[in-house]
C-alpha cells in the first residue's frame, strides 16, 4: 500500500513538473510577445493606439502597382505615393486636354456671325434716343401727328378750359414732351353719371370733345375776345385810332379859333 502510494505520489510529482515547465515556457513566450509589442509601439510613425497591427486584405488593390500597399515590416497598409503622383499627372493631363477642347469650342463660338451686322455709333445713338431709358421702363417716343400735337397743347392749356377748376401753371408750355403714352380711362361703376361721358359726347380726340361742349365754346369765345382786346390796347392800331380822334378834335378847335384871330388882326 505504501509503495503504491509512493508510486502514485511520484507520478503526481512528475506530472506537476511537466505542467510547471509548460507554464514557464508559455510565460516566456508571453514576455517575448509583449516585449515585441512594446518595441513596435516605440517605432516612430506607428500608431500607439493600435496594440495589434491591422492587416488590410484588399485583394488586387494592394501591391506595388496599386494605390495601397502593405509595409514589409509592420504589415500596415500605406499609400503608394509614386502611384498617386502618376494618377495626378494623368488627371492633370486629362484636365488640360479638356481645357484645350473647351478653349477650341469657345473660340469657335466666339467668332462673329457674318449674317449679323454690328450697329454703328450713330445707329446706336439713334436707337438709344427712341426710348426714355430703363428708369421709364423703355417708354418710346410716338410719331408726332397734328392731332396728337393739338391734344398736347390742350393738356398744357387745361387751366383756361374750365373757370371752376384750377391747375398748376405749366412752366414748359412752349416745349412739347418727347416721350409719352396716351390711353383711355375706363370709368368704374361707382362713379357718378355727371363725371362720365356718354357715347354721343365721346369724340376721337380732346380738341373735338372741348369744341363739342357749348358751355366750353361760349367761355372760350368770351375769354379769347378779352385777350384780344387786352393785347390790342397799346398797339399800333390803338395808337392810330387815338391819333385820328385827336386830329378830329384839333381840327374843330382850330376852326373855332381862326375867326377870333382874324378879328384881332382887324382890330389892330
Amino acid at each position: 500500500m505504501t509503495m503504491g502510494g509512493t508510486a502514485a505520489g511520484g507520478a503526481l510529482f512528475d506530472t506537476d513538473d511537466s505542467e510547471l515547465s509548460q507554464l514557464l515556457s508559455q510565460a516566456r513566450q508571453d514576455l517575448a510577445r509583449r516585449a515585441g509589442e512594446q518595441a513596435q509601439k516605440n517605432v516612430p510613425g506607428s500608431r500607439a493606439a493600435l496594440a495589434v497591427p491591422l492587416r488590410l486584405d484588399a485583394g488586387d488593390s494592394t501591391g506595388e502597382g496599386h494605390l495601397i500597399r502593405l509595409h514589409h515590416e509592420t504589415g500596415m497598409a500605406q499609400l503608394n505615393t509614386s502611384k498617386v503622383h502618376n494618377t495626378q499627372e494623368a488627371r492633370s493631363s486629362s484636365v488640360a486636354a479638356a481645357a484645350a477642347v473647351n478653349a477650341e469650342l469657345e473660340g469657335t463660338a466666339a467668332r462673329p456671325d457674318p449674317t449679323v451686322r454690328r450697329m454703328r455709333r450713330g445707329e446706336l445713338a439713334r436707337a438709344k434716343e427712341q426710348t426714355a431709358g430703363k428708369r421709364w421702363f423703355g417708354m418710346k417716343a410716338p410719331t408726332m401727328t397734328p392731332e396728337l400735337r393739338n391734344d398736347l397743347r390742350v393738356l398744357q392749356l387745361r387751366n383756361v378750359l374750365d373757370p371752376k377748376r384750377f391747375y398748376k401753371k405749366s412752366t414748359t408750355q412752349k416745349v412739347l414732351p418727347k416721350y409719352f403714352e396716351s390711353g383711355t380711362i375706363i370709368e368704374g361703376p361707382t362713379e357718378f353719371y355727371s363725371s362720365r361721358l356718354s357715347k354721343k359726347e365721346r369724340r376721337v380726340n380732346l380738341v373735338d370733345e372741348v369744341l363739342a361742349d357749348k358751355k366750353s365754346r361760349d367761355y372760350l369765345k368770351r375769354k379769347i375776345g378779352e385777350i384780344h382786346a387786352h393785347n390790342a390796347s397799346g398797339g399800333k392800331n390803338w395808337y392810330r385810332g387815338n391819333a385820328r380822334g385827336k386830329d378830329k378834335g384839333k381840327g374843330a378847335a382850330s376852326g373855332a379859333a381862326r375867326p377870333g384871330k382874324k378879328f384881332k388882326q382887324q382890330g389892330k
